[in-house]
């Protein structure tokens, strides 16, 4: 039996970029796709900086950006890189006949449904998604079972959310964001985290920054430039803990319904 299968991953955010290196470690020939600059704080958790650098490494895996199609067989099939695509999903889709589709994008997007149908298996992670009909399986992400695989209706969340933030740094107002702050620095209060059109952003209190935007960037006011925790300790880099096991529970969810049907919960004779 050959458990190999070509996975395609929607996001760059966390939870996506732990999901993709699950997939990829787990021997499968995967990629991730997103066509908008993504905007990531905890970028030293994720692979969003290789849609802007070209590159990014996550707990031993790279990412690399794949703007040809020869750079993206390459990678899809050495499995010694996850290739990024930017392409138009629409493209991404029709490109490759992927096995699996997984919508792990933060906020799930009911205009651009995982499209059940379209492989053999799609997955969409946490709230919006219908299991049955925009996907095949909806994972739980929150709530007292995350990781839990629903087949039929929505994960127990009533609406799209995001995790919460420890120490969320706000701008104050619109314009364009600069710093030479970097991810795992520690600022005492009043210091300078940056700036938006030279209007000073400082630190609240002695804080270690778990998560900062790319710089420099257009910005709204109110938008969430920083995020500073206070625990000096806190993982700042890798994969969370919360994210792997979400990672893990994807990857048995594909094992079981595609390599051992017979064995689903439903499928037993007792």
């Amino acid at each position: 039996m050959d458990d190999r299968r070509s996975i395609i991953v929607y996001g760059l955010g966390e939870r996506a970029s732990a999901i993709a290196r699950m997939m990829l470690l787990s021997g499968h020939a995967v990629a991730v796709h997103e066509a908008r600059s993504p905007s990531v704080l905890r970028r030293k958790m994720a692979f969003s900086d290789a849609w802007y650098d070209g590159a990014a490494a996550l707990d031993g895996v790279e990412a690399r950006r794949a703007d040809s199609d020869a750079d993206f067989l390459v990678a899809l099939r050495s499995g010694t890189a996850i290739p990024v695509l930017t392409h138009p999903l629409i493209d991404v889709v029709g490109r490759w006949p992927w096995d699996v589709v997984i919508d792990a994008r933060d906020i799930f997007d009911p205009i651009e449904r995982s499209r059940r149908g379209t492989a053999e298996l799609t997955i969409a992670l946490g709230a919006g998604a219908v299991a049955g009909s925009d996907c095949d399986l909806v994972i739980e992400t929150g709530g007292p079972d995350p990781g839990a695989v629903i087949r039929a209706g929505r994960a127990r969340q009533d609406c799209p959310v995001r995790r919460r933030m420890d120490g969320p740094v706000l701008a104050p107002v619109s314009g364009v964001f600069v710093s030479s702050r970097m991810i795992g620095e520690v600022v005492d209060a009043g210091e300078l985290i940056g700036a938006v059109d030279e209007m000073p952003v400082v630190a609240p209190g002695r804080r270690r920054i778990l998560g900062l935007q790319r710089s420099p960037r257009s910005v709204r006011a109110g938008e969430v430039l920083a995020e500073l925790t206070a625990q000096r300790s806190r993982k700042v880099c890798g994969v969370d803990s919360a994210d792997q096991l979400i990672a893990r529970a994807v990857a048995f969810a594909i094992d079981l319904e595609l390599n051992w049907p017979s064995l689903r919960f439903e499928n037993l004779k007792w």
